[in-house]
């Protein structure tokens, strides 16, 4: 049997799993609605428990808040972090993606 603290992890993963779905539709959805070319959705890649970065099939996406040093820990191998707008990139982040050689890219999907 299972202890409760690893019960609570297990939840806390399935949650993000599927807030990162819910991220990359939205965001698919209002760029299409705007007339740009969304990135395919694609099942998120598993990501650490630590991971609150919803994912694509080729990077990270995050939508809004801030882009922090754990999303990109999270990234693994992808090549690109997709932020959106008004997403606020913290200095820890900035330098983390350097050093991995991660492309940080802003997109507006404003109006």
């Amino acid at each position: 049997m299972t202890s409760p603290d690893m019960m609570r992890e297990v939840i806390r993963e399935v949650v993000r799993d599927v807030i990162r779905e819910v991220i990359a539709e939205e965001m698919a959805a209002v760029a299409a609605t705007q007339g740009a070319t969304p990135r395919p959705a694609s099942a998120p890649r598993a990501a650490p428990v630590t991971s609150a970065a919803p994912q694509s099939g080729d990077g990270v996406i995050v939508a809004r808040g801030a882009l922090t040093e754990r999303h990109v820990r999270s990234a693994g191998d992808a090549k690109t972090i997709t932020i959106g707008g008004k997403v606020v990139i913290t200095p820890l982040a900035r330098e983390r993606a350097r050093t991995m050689g991660i492309e940080i890219i802003r997109v507006s999907l404003e109006g």
